[in-house]
């Protein structure tokens, strides 16, 4: 939605809906153009730790069907490819600046910026790492009755009791993700500091 449009949008889908979400693709750039400073407009976006949302389902480019689970033995030469893949390449921070910059490890601090100033314009920023505790924050700053109970995903896996180094068995892969991934890994670090909830991790 563009800047000046923001404004009618929001009257017009207010009529039928309180939230509406969407994923917005690295292709598309008009989240810079939204007016995210309209008095009407409540923004929300979620965080997560880039390393996690690597190993996690619904993995781009079709690697979610090659590889569903944490790497293995079996699947190393696989999860490399995926590693190496554009889709995976510091995916949240490609999605949130205004230009195509992203190039792995060698992203631009000017790039990281971007996606930082527009994080500055949302409303509220949750945290994956404590989401039940986010929503409901998130819920009694707007004077909604969101619970854990009443918000806890059945679809969400969490892996309490191992590392996410310890999840990717390979130090060799961990570290060159980590590297590849750093960008990204520094806007989540950015973002948990002015989330909803200072999650205790």
């Amino acid at each position: 939605v563009s800047y000046n449009e923001t404004k009618k949008w929001v009257s017009f889908w207010r009529q039928y809906y309180h939230f509406v979400s969407g994923e917005y693709p690295d292709w598309d750039k008009t989240l810079h153009q939204t007016n995210w400073e309209y008095e009407n407009l409540v923004s929300m976006i979620v965080m997560r730790n880039p390393l996690e949302r690597f190993l996690a389902g619904g993995k781009c480019g079709g690697f979610q069907k090659k590889i569903p689970d944490d790497p293995s033995n079996e699947t190393q030469d696989t999860y490399w490819e995926y590693a190496n893949s554009e889709c995976a390449d510091n995916y949240a921070l490609r999605v949130l600046t205004r230009e195509p910059c992203v190039q792995g490890a060698n992203t631009s601090s000017e790039c990281l910026q971007g996606a930082k100033d527009l994080l500055n314009r949302i409303t509220f920023i949750l945290d994956q790492s404590c989401l039940n505790e986010s929503v409901e924050a998130f819920g009694s700053a707007l004077h909604l009755n969101f619970t854990k109970d009443g918000f806890e995903s059945r679809l969400h896996h969490w892996h309490a009791n191992l590392s996410v180094r310890d999840r990717f068995g390979n130090d060799t892969l961990y570290e060159y993700v980590q590297t590849r991934f750093r960008r990204d890994i520094e806007l989540y670090e950015w973002s948990k500091n002015r989330s909803i909830v200072l999650c205790n991790n």
